[in-house]
């Protein structure tokens, strides 16, 4: 059987989040992406590769600085040769992919660590050797060494023109340096669990919502060639993005509008 044909919409793969896949993806490449968006170059996804089939892409061919769609492109296609040498069974929307859109990028992310956790051999991934010194956008920054202090002259240099000493005044009473009130550690510590138990609850959520439109669009794609009205304005709500107005008219179909500068 071919290498991820068993991995279909259903699978709990597609509902695990960003934190914990952005996460992963770090771990193993030793980086600091932040972003699921940030996967859409595809140079990640190279190497994640080499990390399964280690020398099955040449890592020198890695475009890590690519900022453009053709140099996007070119890293997925380094991605789809190595999936096609090792009979891995996916295509890659690359068209898609590219365009650097959440949803598209967290599902192919999703597939692709269940596709990982079902091929890797297991043990520590050498990425930093692997890349043998390439820079990326996302390396790990390095500490900054300690702070060195000037030294300070022994001698002070002797003023030419001192001036006459004036009578001492009474010293002035100093001002009680003021103590700033310090948080309670255990209030600090509840609302930090507060807020993680939030975050979380609206990544469940968040990812419950994205796997009811990922099967709405499934189920769109069947009749994508009967021209079925009703589809057809499904797929129109779907696919607006952030920059369109979605309006359902009176009559029941759906209008999408550019959003005046005004209103972004």
């Amino acid at each position: 059987m071919a290498l991820g044909s068993n991995i279909g919409i259903m699978d709990g793969a597609f509902f695990v989040g960003k934190t914990e896949l952005l996460s992963w993806v770090n771990g193993l490449l030793q980086l600091n992406i932040t972003k699921v968006e940030q996967m859409a170059t595809g140079a990640a996804y190279c190497q994640i590769m080499d990390a399964v089939f280690p020398g099955c892409i040449n890592l020198s061919k890695i475009n890590w600085s690519a900022k453009y769609d053709h140099e996007y492109t070119h890293n997925f296609k380094l991605l789809q040769a190595a999936f096609d040498k090792n009979n891995v069974q996916k295509f890659i929307e690359v068209e898609k992919l590219i365009k650097a859109k959440s949803l598209d990028n967290l599902e192919f992310l999703q597939w692709f660590k269940r596709f990982v956790d079902l091929n890797y051999r297991g043990g520590d991934y050498p990425a930093l050797e692997r890349r043998r010194g390439a820079k990326t956008p996302w390396d790990v920054g390095e500490r900054a060494g300690p702070q060195v202090s000037q030294p300070r002259s022994q001698n002070p240099p002797q003023q030419r023109n001192p001036k006459p000493a004036v009578a001492s005044r009474a010293p002035q009473p100093k001002a009680k340096p003021v103590r700033e009130a310090k948080p309670d550690e255990s209030e600090v510590t509840r609302q930090i669990a507060e807020l993680r138990l939030t975050a979380d609850s609206l990544e469940k959520e968040r990812d419950f919502y994205f796997g009811k439109l990922r099967a709405i669009e499934l189920f769109c794609e069947h009749f994508e060639n009967q021209e079925n009205p009703i589809v057809m304005d499904i797929q129109k709500i779907l696919f607006a993005t952030d920059e369109e107005n979605v309006a359902v008219n009176d009559d029941g179909s759906v209008s999408i509008t550019p959003i005046e500068p005004a209103e972004l």
